[in-house]
This record gives structure tokens, C-alpha cells and sequence, in this order.
């Protein structure tokens, strides 16, 4: 590229002497925040790609007389040679197999962070760098998905897009399933996703920052959290292994006031690590949106001095609501403490099947019966009004091979002696061995019989799941761990479709309450509810 001295700031990009192997940067005729494979600071980055002495693909802070590891040229004369350790490792097969050349990042809350593309693994991925006894190191996270090809290089073009180059070839060398060649510009929209924005460490753990603040009331713990931590050694080998793969503890677990930060401790943190970071219990963020990625690989190569985590002192509070809550109307329909509020369906009392257990609402498993016809008797209506416009929120985990449900709409009246015969329901599961788990429709977070959600999100059993339900003129929505699973329109001829293909065709009241109750399924197997609360819309 030549220089282009008639516009400025166009960012900077290296160029070689062959005969000297003198390095100077000179001017480019593409905008880039921070140049061609520069990053922060306007200091050189570059990838390095899994092979012999390298366990994993890598990105690295180029320094003079630096050395990076690879002794195959010369053995001998690399041996007493110290390697100079990665910015971030790139776990093979996970995020890095082919990564290309980082450029820097100056858009929405990522600015001062870098991207690069990748090859086989496909897609740009973004990292976070900071600076820890004066050399860097950062987190790595999946950025963009779903381009046309294996991403070869990326440039920021002079009206701001990212151009994206993808390129493949036979063998291994390309994303499988897409292009071997693609040409795509991206521009960024301005729009919020909800995300970690950074992962940076501390002496005794780490401080994990979001795009978003987390909606309130979710409770949000350190069972949400799954951390481990291995490191790599090279060899004269192809690639290399995880070695001392281990589970960390989380012990302290704080949440900052605006909700866009947490903190964790972690007992037996170690230098010279990978630390992977993942949410298994997605929640969401406080404009309604779902997690964009849930995982973090952070290259702990330094700990921190004098550096301890911060944060003011977080507790879970299950059947409770927030001051926020009452705000913005929510009404909390299970106190924790016994069952006041809450009856059977078509009845003022309550049977002995629920109880209150550890401040959950609990259905025991009842007396194994020899025929199985309904009505079993002790559906639970938890709303004591009904409601037509509303967003419902709950809870819930159920015993191994365990199924339940929520049943939404629902008229109440003598000659129907069933729930199920007016109201649609959220179908509860234990779809890893229910026999209803390999049927379509009937899986956890279906509209049960009716529409199966677009993926499966739900945890296994006695694992706890955080589902919404949004009812609004009509329009609903089912939500499970974070994520809209489905949504679909009630009282339209598709509507009616769908309920005419279903096992509630003869059911000739199903699905036309424009207002009803909630009620919680009695299907004779245990289940557990907390943190039941509604408002209307």
C-alpha cells in the first residue's frame, strides 16, 4: 500500500526491507482505528497459528528481540532462549484454529479493544487487553457469527464499514459448510447486545463487566458460573493438550450497583494459565435482551498485586422483590413461607400434595396409581385475579424424569374439571430421560403438543430454570434460561391451524380465554417452584 499523505490519521500498516530486515510503518489508504494488525496503543499484534511448539493458535505483543517459541529452524540455538508469553491462547477447536490479523476496534463500548477473523473456526473474535506487571494479556470472546466464509482478513474501509474477506481451500483450510471465498461488509448499527465487555483479573479472582446492566430480580449466583483452568506446554509436537485441567470455587460473589459488573473470587487461581469462563445459567439484561455469547477464555499469564476485588456485598433474595420491581408493578404471588394466596383449580382449598419446602413451592410425588386418567385434582392456581395483558415470571426444577407445566389463560369454571382444557401450556421436563423428551412439541419450553421451541435450553433435572411468559393482545412469547424459544399469535386462523393438528382438536374451549389464571400442573411428579411474581402490561 502507498501513503496517502492527504488524509490523515488513516492508521499504519509495516513495511519490510527485505535486504535489511529494516522495519518502518508507513502511512495507509484505509481508515483503521489503530492500524493494520495494530492494537492498543498503536503497538504491534499479530496471530500465530497451532503447530510445533505450539500447543494452540495465539495472539502476540511483537517486541524487539522478543522470542516466540518456535526452536524448529534452530534447536540448539533457541534452547536457553526464554518464550515470550501469548496476549491470549486460542483453544484449539473451540475459537482458534486459524486465526488472522488483529486490527483495532474504535466502535460502541469495545473501543480500545481488537478483532480478528478466523479461518476455520469461522467468524471475527474480540479481545480485551490489559496490562498486568507491565506486559499484556486479556480475555477472548466470540464476536461475530454467520459470515459467508472462513474470515482471511478484515479492514476498516474509509466510510467506517469492516470489509471482511473470507477465502477456504481443500482439506481443513476453510469453515465447514460455508463458502471457500466471500466478500461481505459489516457496519456496526449502533445497537446494544448483551455481553461480557471484559474480563479483567484481580489478586484474588477476576471482575467480569457487561455490555448491559442485568435485569433485576433474577437472582443472579455463582451456580450461574462455571470456571476452569489448565495451561499449555509446547513441544516438538503438533499442538498440545489442556494439561491440569481444573474446576475452580467460586467464593465471594458481588454484583456492583448499576448491575453491569460482577466479581468473583476464586480460591487456587495459578500464573501461566487459560481461565474459561462460562455463564450455564444465561439470564438477562435489563432492556430485555438475551446473552450474545456466554463464554470467556481469559490468558492469565500474571496475577495482579494489591489488587482485590471490590464491589458492594450482593445476597440472593428468592420471593422477594426488589424496590425496582415494585417500581415498575410486579406483584410477587408466593411468599416462601407457607401457601396463603394460593388453591386448587376449581376449588377454594389447597390439597396436601403442595407444601412449602426450603422456601420453594413443592408437589410431592404422589401414590403410583394403577390406571392413569385424569383429573388428578390438585392443579395449583397461583394468580388470584385474572389477567390479560401480562409478563409472568418463575422458577422452577423438576425431579429426575419429572413432568409438570404452566398452564396460562386459563377459564375457570365447573364444567370444565381440567385446566388443560381451556389454557395452553409451557411444558415442564426432564427431557433428558421424560419418554415425552424425544417427541417434538412435549420437550421443556414447548407450547405443549402445539410448538416446539427453536432450541433446547433447559437444565437437567433438580437443576433450577428461569422462564417468562409475555401475554400481550393476543401475542405470546415463552422464555427459558435467558432466551425466547418461541413466540406465536393466539385467536387467527394459523392459530387455529395449529390447534386443529393437536391432541386438543375436540377440546372446542382450549385457547380462547382472552384472560384467564395461571395454574401449576399436578402430572404426579415432583417439582419445585420460587420466585413467582407478575405484572400487567
Amino acid at each position: 500500500a502507498s501513503a496517502n499523505p492527504q488524509i490523515p490519521d488513516r492508521g499504519k500498516v509495516l513495511k519490510i526491507d527485505k535486504t535489511t530486515g529494516k522495519v518502518e510503518l508507513i502511512a495507509f489508504g484505509l481508515r483503521t482505528p489503530n492500524g493494520i494488525g495494530l492494537g492498543k496503543d498503536d503497538e504491534l499484534f499479530i496471530a500465530d497459528n497451532q503447530g510445533d511448539w505450539l500447543p494452540a493458535s495465539k495472539i502476540v505483543h511483537v517486541q524487539p528481540d522478543a522470542f516466540y517459541g518456535s526452536r524448529s529452524v534452530d534447536f540448539e540455538g533457541t534452547e536457553g532462549l526464554k518464550e515470550q508469553l501469548p496476549v491470549v491462547w486460542l483453544p484449539q477447536d473451540e475459537i482458534g484454529n486459524s486465526p488472522s490479523t488483529p486490527i483495532g476496534l474504535d466502535v460502541g463500548p469495545y473501543k480500545g479493544q481488537m478483532i480478528h477473523g478466523e479461518v476455520t473456526n469461522g467468524g471475527i473474535k474480540r479481545v480485551f487487553v490489559e496490562k498486568v506487571n507491565g506486559a499484556y494479556q486479556g480475555a477472548l470472546f466470540r464476536f461475530t457469527q454467520g459470515l459467508e466464509a472462513g474470515v482471511n482478513r478484515i479492514l476498516w474501509s474509509p466510510n467506517g464499514d469492516l470489509i471482511v474477506g473470507g477465502v477456504g481451500s481443500s482439506g481443513n483450510w476453510g469453515h465447514t459448510g460455508k463458502l471457500w471465498y466471500g466478500l461481505q461488509s459489516l457496519r456496526y448499527n449502533g445497537r446494544s447486545a448483551f455481553e461480557m465487555l471484559s474480563v479483567s483479573s484481580r489478586s484474588d479472582g477476576f471482575e467480569i463487566e457487561f455490555t448491559e446492566p442485568i435485569r433485576d430480580g433474577q437472582n443472579i449466583n455463582s451456580k450461574d458460573f462455571m470456571i476452569q483452568q489448565w495451561r499449555y506446554e509446547p513441544t516438538k509436537e503438533y499442538g498440545g493438550p489442556k494439561l491440569d485441567l481444573e474446576n475452580l470455587d467460586i467464593g465471594q460473589f458481588k454484583l456492583s450497583e448499576d448491575r453491569k459488573k460482577i466479581f468473583l473470587s476464586l480460591a487456587g487461581i495459578k500464573e501461566n494459565r487459560v481461565v474459561y469462563f462460562r455463564i450455564v445459567n444465561p439470564f438477562e439484561s435489563d432492556l430485555g435482551h438475551s446473552l450474545w455469547t456466554t463464554e470467556a477464555w481469559y490468558t492469565l499469564n500474571q496475577i495482579p498485586q494489591d489488587k482485590p476485588i471490590i464491589g458492594p456485598d450482593y445476597k440472593v433474595g428468592h420471593n422477594q422483590l426488589t424496590s425496582s420491581e415494585k417500581s415498575e408493578g410486579w406483584k410477587l404471588l408466593f411468599n416462601g413461607r407457607d401457601l396463603s394466596g394460593l388453591r386448587n383449580y376449581n376449588s377454594e382449598d389447597i390439597g396436601s400434595k403442595w407444601d412449602v419446602e426450603d422456601g420453594t413451592l413443592h408437589l410431592s410425588a404422589t401414590a403410583v396409581r394403577a390406571d392413569k386418567a385424569y383429573p388428578i385434582g390438585d392443579n395449583l392456581v397461583v394468580t388470584d385475579q385474572i389477567y390479560e395483558n401480562y409478563e409472568f415470571y418463575v422458577e422452577w426444577k423438576v425431579a429426575s424424569c419429572g413432568n409438570s407445566g404452566i398452564i396460562y389463560n386459563v377459564i375457570e369454571d365447573d364444567q370444565y374439571v381440567e385446566a388443560y382444557l381451556t389454557g395452553p401450556e409451557m411444558q415442564i421436563l426432564d427431557n433428558s430421560s421424560h419418554v415425552d423428551g424425544q417427541y417434538l412439541a412435549h420437550r421443556a419450553g414447548d407450547l405443549y403438543d402445539i410448538i416446539p421451541a427453536a432450541f433446547i435450553t433447559a437444565n437437567g433435572p433438580n437443576e433450577w430454570n428461569r422462564v417468562k411468559i409475555i401475554v400481550e393482545k393476543g401475542h405470546v412469547e415463552h422464555w427459558l434460561n435467558g432466551y425466547k424459544i418461541l413466540e406465536f399469535d393466539m385467536w387467527d386462523e394459523d392459530w387455529d391451524e395449529k390447534v386443529k393438528n393437536s391432541k386438543f382438536k375436540e377440546m372446542s374451549s382450549f385457547g380462547t380465554g382472552r384472560a384467564g389464571h395461571i395454574v401449576l400442573q399436578d402430572h404426579r411428579d415432583e417439582v419445585w417452584f420460587r420466585n413467582i411474581k407478575i405484572r400487567e402490561l
